[in-house]
């Protein structure tokens, strides 16, 4: 037997992200973690007025599971003073944060400089590292340290990731309406009031626009797992780009399909001067921010993400995923999304069809040959089942 409906298709994209999204009880550990920080951090400072909030996957409900399971999530995090109080770049990074988040608990090994962060692994905060970003408030905007490596110099450089925040928010508005009145519908049991529903979490209504990023994330991990040449696409640029081509769709497949067949020209299309240009769309504080400022200094990047497309075309919406047997598309799913979830989506379809047998809900579509519900052929009982 062979041949999926897009539904089927869906239905499995749908099983995928959930086994490799993040679950809701590290994502409000991770909300205590980075709340717990900056009530210290404000704690501690009483001639600074600062927040901390987080920004990146975590912000915009596209996080997914580290490859192993050994591995941390990133949460990356902003600590955005009120004002400069007159601190230069390196001042702020090097002589202000740094000693905060020493002494705020103890770590697992030296904390890292990055070029625009501190990376900071605490010992009592499992599954998660911290990516902190010093920032200071700039009328619509932040001010953020940046390092130069080279030169081993520090400046302020404009960044809004509120803003890009509100913007990513904006492009799945109508679909984050449908999704939560009808979250709200389906549990309005246990919402009975408008204050319970603005307590709800992002995590319970998802839409298909998130979900696809997480898709296309995962695929890219796989992807590029062995990546020694540091070419895998950065996050922001699939997410900004999947984001700026998502139509309202109501559901991952067509989602992917409005993504990867649009981004390659999306891509050439926003060259400037023969160069790439990837817009942040929410910074207008100077400068615009390039996202794929790196392609420019190395194409093989940009070569490599087109390169990725392509790929992710062939293995999530060619017109062949139609014909696979479900061995074949088995194959397919551990090839481009990792044979640990591969594993766990598929045994536990296979176990949802064993308990549909026997309890004769499965049917045989006499024209397709597929089991189902809806078919008209009631399946035997098989009590060797799996032997």
């Amino acid at each position: 037997m062979g041949g999926y409906t897009k539904a089927q298709i869906n239905d499995l994209y749908e099983r995928i992200v959930k086994d490799i999204d993040i679950s809701n009880e590290l994502f409000d550990d991770a909300e205590t973690e980075y709340m717990s920080l900056g009530r210290w951090i404000d704690k501690e400072t009483p001639t600074y007025k600062i927040g901390v909030y987080p920004q990146g996957s975590f912000a915009l409900g596209t996080v997914i599971k580290p490859l192993t399971g050994t591995d941390d999530y990133d949460l990356d995090l902003v600590c955005e003073f009120a004002e400069q109080y007159g601190l230069t770049a390196e001042e702020l990074k090097r002589s202000v944060v740094k000693p905060l988040l020493q002494r705020y608990r103890k770590t697992r090994g030296e904390i890292e400089e990055k070029r625009r962060c501190w990376h900071v692994e605490y010992e009592d905060v499992p599954n998660f590292h911290m990516d902190i970003i010093p920032a200071v408030y700039c009328n619509s905007h932040i001010k953020i340290t940046d390092h130069n490596e080279d030169n081993d110099t520090y400046e302020y450089i404009g960044s809004n990731p509120k803003g890009y925040i509100e913007w990513f928010r904006s492009k799945m508005d109508r679909r984050r309406k449908i999704i939560r009145e009808q979250y709200c519908k389906d549990h309005k049991e246990m919402i009975t009031c408008q204050a319970d529903i603005e307590k709800l979490k992002e995590y319970h209504y998802k839409t298909p626009l998130q979900k696809a990023i997480q898709l296309l994330k995962r695929h890219r991990d796989i992807m590029f797992q062995n990546d020694a040449n540091n070419l895998k696409p950065i996050s922001i640029i699939i997410t900004t780009i999947a984001a700026d081509l998502y139509n309202n769709e109501d559901n991952i497949f067509d989602t992917l399909c409005s993504i990867l067949l649009k981004a390659e020209e999306y891509v050439n299309s926003h060259m400037r001067q023969g160069k790439y240009f990837i817009n942040n769309p929410s910074y207008t504080g100077g400068e615009s921010e390039n996202f794929a400022d790196k392609w420019n200094e190395n194409p093989d990047r940009a070569e490599s993400f087109i390169d990725w497309i392509q790929q992710a075309k062939s293995d999530l919406i060619d017109e062949q995923l139609f014909n696979y047997t479900r061995i074949k598309m088995a194959d397919n799913i551990k090839k481009s999304m990792g044979e640990v979830t591969q594993h766990h989506v598929f045994s536990a379809m296979a176990e949802e069809e064993r308990k549909s047998i026997v309890e004769q809900h499965t049917k045989v579509n006499p024209v397709t040959g597929s089991l189902s519900v809806t078919g008209s052929i009631p399946v035997s009982k098989n009590h060797h089942f799996g032997k």
